[in-house]
Order: structure tokens, then C-alpha cells, then sequence
């Protein structure tokens, strides 16, 4: 499967049919926020990454920390994109050259996944100076992305088929770069419900990408040792308690620690309520189902299917 360190959040999207007009409209302001602000950082190519991982903690550490913003700016329409972004502050700052370099070490994966990924090749070459001006000015960051990349890689080679500790594993790059960014403004509570969701995303790609692992004959926890392995369908249908357990237990220990910290938020409990409360539930049945995700522009570079479905056209 994908090794993209990092990289969470696809499967944390709201139920949008259970928000209120005005907290959907702020909601899609977080998403298209993230787009400005690549747009304005990086020019108008890197505007292919945006995507619901960095939404969601844009709006999280938003909504937590002191100086975040609510922001509600009345997105609208294709022309958005060319809207100057209604925040100008640290924090966006760095979550958008976090964006670009998850979306490299998503590119690299697929790249020494499959020397001859076109696509992949392609994407890191558009993306190129976006890439160099992120890692020249976070280099930091990247070590740490690429660190855990390498972790991650060391640790599918010793044939590990437990998706929790590996979901543990791809989630403490994403954690130390948090660590770097934000300092002292994070603490244990909120450092154990990111590990949570990066569990959870792991977890949620290992069974999405069934079929394609097996076709290519990549790592996937749940297809180590399994020689019986026809495809994802059949998979579920065979193991769907088993899957169910582990969505159940993970889910809860998300909800368990969001409650924690829940009463520190300043705004927007509603979006997250909704997100954690029933997005993350919604999501897990779509996999199950076998639903397609629907296409993120960064995934349509690397080739791959978005982890979430958007809130609507935006």
C-alpha cells in the first residue's frame, strides 16, 4: 500500500446533509482557505494538492489554538481559486508547506513503489519548485517526513501484519512534524487524538487498497500471509466482523480522546462534532461497501483515488 507518512484526514470528512447552512459554508471556507493559500505560497500548480487531510487541521488547530481564526469567507464557484485567502498568519503558513510535503513523499512512494510510474514522475516534476522552496524553508519538516517514510518502509520489510502498530508507526511522523510546528501549543491530549487519526487512515487505506496491492504486489498488513487473498470484496465479506472490530475500536478511542480536549475549542464544535461523531462512521461504511472515493486534482497526478468524498462542488 501507499506509504504516505503523514498523511491523514481523507476519511475524517463531515456528513454535510447534518450541518446547518451557516456551518457548512464555514466549513467548505477551511477547505478552499488551504487552496488560496497555496496558490499565493506556491502559484496555481500546487493548488492540485489541496485536500480534506490538511481541511481538517486547518480547522482543528484553528478552532484549538489561540490565535487560530474563524474563518468564513462565502466560497463559491470555480472562480474561487483566484480569491485572496482571508487569513495571513503562521500557522496557515506552515500547514500549507506541510501540504506540499506530504504530497511529495506521496509522489516518491509511488515512485519506488513502481520506477515506472509516469504519473508519479510527472507530479514531482510539477510540483518541483513548490517542493524546493518548502523543504528550503522547513527542512526540518521534510527530515522528519522522510524519516518516518523510512521507518515505515524498514518496519513493512520485517512483514509486520498488525495494522495497528503500523498505523502507529505512519502516524509519529505526522506527530513530530506537529511537534516542530506548533511547540509547546500541543500537548499529550491532543498528540494521542492525531495518533488516533493517523491509525485510522492507515487502517482505512490498507482495506481500500486491497485489490490494487495484491495486484501489484505491495505491502498490506491484511495481505501478509494470506495466500487465499481473490479480492477486496470477497475479503470483507469473509472478515467483516473482524473489519467492524477494528473500525469499532479505533473510532472509539478517536471519540474517547476528542472528548478530552473538546472543551478547549473556541468555535466550530459543531463541524467537529459532526466529523468525529458521524463522518468518521459514514466513511467506514462507504469502504466497506466498496464506494470510490471521490478523485482529489493531487491524487489525479500520482494516479491514486482521494480518501474523501467532497463536501460538495466547491
Amino acid at each position: 500500500m501507499s506509504t504516505d507518512t503523514g498523511t491523514m484526514f481523507g476519511y475524517t470528512i463531515p456528513v454535510e446533509g447534518l450541518l446547518s447552512n451557516d456551518d457548512r459554508r464555514i466549513y467548505r471556507s477551511y477547505y478552499c482557505e488551504t487552496c488560496h493559500h497555496l496558490r499565493e505560497e506556491y502559484g496555481y500548480i500546487p493548488t492540485l494538492t489541496v485536500n480534506y487531510e490538511m481541511t481538517f487541521a486547518n480547522l482543528f488547530f484553528n478552532s484549538i489554538l489561540d490565535e487560530g481564526k474563524l474563518i468564513d469567507n462565502k466560497p463559491g464557484g470555480f472562480l474561487c481559486i483566484f480569491r485572496h485567502s482571508a487569513s495571513d498568519d503562521e500557522l496557515m503558513h506552515k500547514l500549507t508547506a506541510y501540504t506540499i510535503l506530504v504530497s511529495k513523499n506521496s509522489l516518491v512512494d509511488d515512485v519506488a513503489d513502481n520506477n515506472n510510474d509516469l504519473k508519479g514522475k510527472l507530479g514531482l516534476l510539477a510540483l518541483n519548485p513548490a517542493i524546493r522552496n518548502a523543504c528550503k524553508e522547513f527542512p526540518e519538516y521534510d527530515r522528519v517526513i522522510m524519516e518516518g517514510y523510512e521507518e515505515l518502509r524498514r518496519i513493512e520489510g520485517t512483514g509486520e501484519k498488525d495494522p495497528f502498530i503500523m498505523g502507529k508507526y505512519s502516524a509519529q511522523s505526522m506527530l513530530d512534524v506537529f511537534d516542530l510546528m506548533l511547540g509547546n501549543r500541543i500537548d499529550d491530549d491532543i498528540r494521542e487524538l492525531f495518533r488516533g487519526f493517523g491509525i485510522w487512515a492507515y487502517i482505512m487505506d490498507a482495506i481500500e487498497d486491497l485489490d490494487e496491492d495484491h495486484k501489484e504486489g505491495q505491502y498490506n498488513p491484511f495481505l501478509v500471509d494470506n495466500d487465499s487473498f481473490h479480492d477486496k470484496k470477497q475479503f470483507i465479506r469473509d472478515n467483516i466482523f473482524m473489519i467492524g472490530e477494528i473500525m469499532g475500536k479505533v473510532i472509539k478511542d478517536i471519540q474517547d480522546s476528542y472528548a478530552v480536549v473538546r472543551p478547549r475549542l473556541r468555535f466550530n464544535h459543531n463541524i467537529i462534532d459532526n466529523i468525529i461523531n458521524v463522518g468518521l462512521s459514514a466513511s467506514a461504511h462507504r469502504i466497506i461497501r466498496g464506494d470510490k472515493m471521490d478523485f482529489s486534482l493531487k491524487n489525479m497526478l500520482n494516479g491514486r483515488m482521494n480518501r474523501g468524498l467532497p463536501p460538495s462542488s466547491i
